[in-house]
């Protein structure tokens, strides 16, 4: 940590016997670097963010606070973004939503097993294994989160974490592209792009738009949303798209049969 972070950071008011008595879903254990630490309960429909406010007098660069029930931890950083991390509380699994951009971030979600998990900027993943890491690093800033909570009584046995159902995300046009691209794509190879347009039209019930239409409104804010830069207007971007999704395990095997599945009710060969 760099020495201009200071050493009187504040700190959220521990809870543990709160959470312990069942009132809040989540117990969050949080630092940044060495010097700043604190900890967080989180009740349904609340959650624990950390965002940037450039604001913040220089000798003071983190701040924690409650505010309506959620925890926020601000900090003095102008890479970091606004949010960087949400963790929400829901009535299911908590859910973990990055926000943060690219801007040379790590982003990296850790099960107690060591199974490990980097979502793409704008990407939402459900946690399943209690005392699962978060982890935002920078050079000179490493923010840490430990999610627990009470597990649910059908424990999902993977790497700990699983993208959210598709029945919650299928209005984000940007994460239904690219799961449908993976699932219809060969182990070693992509799926072409007018049959992608095809089954993206059948899933939505509506004609399928022109290649053009399809790579403005759908590819391209697909793979803006991961952070992607194609560095042609003429190469494939299905091709970044699906390595980039199978690079980071965006997409789980259930979740992509899933998909499969209701391709081929909609008449898709999947």
């Amino acid at each position: 940590m760099a020495s201009s972070w200071g050493s009187s950071g504040a700190e959220v008011e521990p809870r543990r016997n709160a959470f312990h008595e069942g009132a809040p879903v989540l117990h969050i254990a949080w630092s940044a670097g060495e010097q700043h630490s604190g900890e967080a309960a989180i009740e349904p429909g609340s959650a624990f963010v950390l965002a940037r406010r450039m604001n913040l007098p220089e000798q003071q660069p983190l701040v924690a606070e409650q505010i309506a029930g959620s925890a926020y931890v601000f900090v003095r950083l102008p890479y970091v973004s606004d949010p960087a991390l949400v963790i929400s509380a829901t009535a299911a699994h908590p859910v973990v939503h990055r926000g943060q951009r690219a801007n040379g971030a790590i982003v990296e979600l850790t099960a107690p097993s060591g199974e490990a998990t980097t979502p793409a900027p704008g990407q939402k993943i459900s946690l399943t294994h209690s005392g699962t890491r978060i982890e935002l690093r920078y050079p000179d800033l490493t923010f840490t989160a430990v999610v627990e909570f009470d597990l649910p009584e059908a424990q999902l046995m993977d790497s700990g974490t699983v993208q959210l159902g598709v029945d919650a995300l299928q209005h984000d046009d940007a994460w239904l592209v690219a799961a449908i691209a993976v699932a219809l794509s060969p182990e070693h190879g992509v799926v072409a792009h007018g049959d992608l347009k095809r089954a993206f039209a059948a899933w939505r019930g509506t004609e399928i738009a022109s290649d053009g239409a399809f790579d403005r409104n759908m590819l391209r804010p697909a793979l803006a949303s991961r952070g992607l830069e194609m560095p042609g207007p003429r190469l494939n971007k299905i091709v970044y798209l699906v390595e980039r999704c199978r690079r980071t395990s965006e997409f789980p095997a259930r979740l992509l049969d899933d998909i499969r599945a209701r391709l081929r009710a909609v008449g898709i060969d999947a």
